[in-house]
């Protein structure tokens, strides 16, 4: 009871705090030497996510065919039930002399497997034991990847995988913070160019393939855990680049524009992008004025006939790259 009411406390914390939650008071409360891995499904492999014990050092690269009629792990998935280790399907570390594998199953349909390993061979009711101990966190478990899922629901838009409106509000304010002593956050609010006469004319299948592929090409004009980019609505987009001044962020804006002009969007119309600029601390000092800024240069840049970059300017609202 003390390691099942463990797991359901991490529960909030997240899949893998729950399975460590179980490691740790297992290794407390049962045999000696044992080694904890869990399994998850990555395409039709079973893939080693986590591990516990003495002799896991490689074990984090383990993985399994999900078919494989004798990997002791794969075998549990397919039937649903505890499986423990035979001649024909040994357990998986050199070192272990006893080992069992545990599907956990979410109404009755198995979301990962835990896999056992011991240093000693241990008799079949011990571990029996162990396998029900295990199973006990299968519903924590389940429920603490649901709840996973809805946080990355709500952090990432559906169609293109970029940040929501809100999570990338909340990274900027994060961004504002971590750089307020003369650091610098520029951010490019982009919009995607007649948009409607793409979904008027072609289809909304199609005009979500065009996002789509905006939002790969704002990915690939992005700097790698740095900067960070956002579906901001609609056809809408922005992006926050961290740590490089105003004047380079107004010529990478316009190195995007140029390369959504050039861009194959695989319709016969040209799509192109109005893009605002403004940077922190110059333009605005908090996340909102700064989009708020952004948002009104890129306006001012579609009046101005679209296809173009503009940015905030002291004394005047906006001034045009080209």
């Amino acid at each position: 009871m003390p390691l099942l009411r463990a797991a359901v406390a991490a529960i909030r914390e997240g899949p893998e705090a729950v399975v460590r939650a179980y490691a740790e008071g297992a290794s407390e409360e049962c045999a000696p030497g044992e080694n904890t891995l869990l399994f998850v499904p990555v395409g039709d492999e079973l893939r080693c996510r986590q591990c516990y014990g003495a002799d896991v050092e490689y074990a984090i690269d383990l993985h399994v065919r999900s078919n494989d009629a004798e990997a002791l792990v794969a075998k549990a998935w397919a039937a649903r039930h505890a499986i423990f280790a035979s001649p024909e399907s040994p357990p998986l570390l050199p070192t272990e002399r006893s080992a069992c594998a545990v599907p956990l199953l979410d109404r009755g349909s198995p979301v990962a497997v835990l896999y056992l390993g011991f240093v000693q061979h241990l008799p079949h009711g011990v571990l029996e034991r162990r396998c029900a101990l295990a199973a006990e966190i299968a519903a924590p478990f389940a429920l603490a990847c649901e709840r996973e899922r809805e946080r990355t629901r709500s952090l990432y838009d559906g169609l293109t995988g970029l940040l929501t409106p809100r999570a990338f509000r909340d990274r900027l304010a994060a961004a504002l913070v971590e750089n307020g002593d003369g650091g610098k956050v520029a951010l490019w609010f982009v919009d995607t160019d007649r948009f409607k006469e793409v979904n008027d004319t072609f289809g909304h299948a199609i005009g979500d393939r065009v996002l789509q592929q905006m939002a790969e090409l704002l990915r690939a004009h992005a700097v790698a855990r740095t900067d960070f980019v956002a579906r901001n609505g609609g056809d809408e987009f922005c992006a926050a680049l961290v740590g490089i001044p105003k004047t380079l962020a107004v010529e990478r804006a316009q190195e995007f524009c140029d390369a959504v002009r050039a861009h194959d969007f695989g319709i016969p119309l040209r799509v192109t992008a109005s893009i605002g600029v403004a940077a922190y601390p110059f333009d605005a000092r908090t996340a909102a004025a700064l989009l708020e800024r952004a948002d009104r240069a890129m306006y001012a840049g579609k009046n101005a006939g679209r296809d173009r970059v503009s940015f905030a300017v002291e004394g005047r609202e906006t001034a045009f790259y080209r």
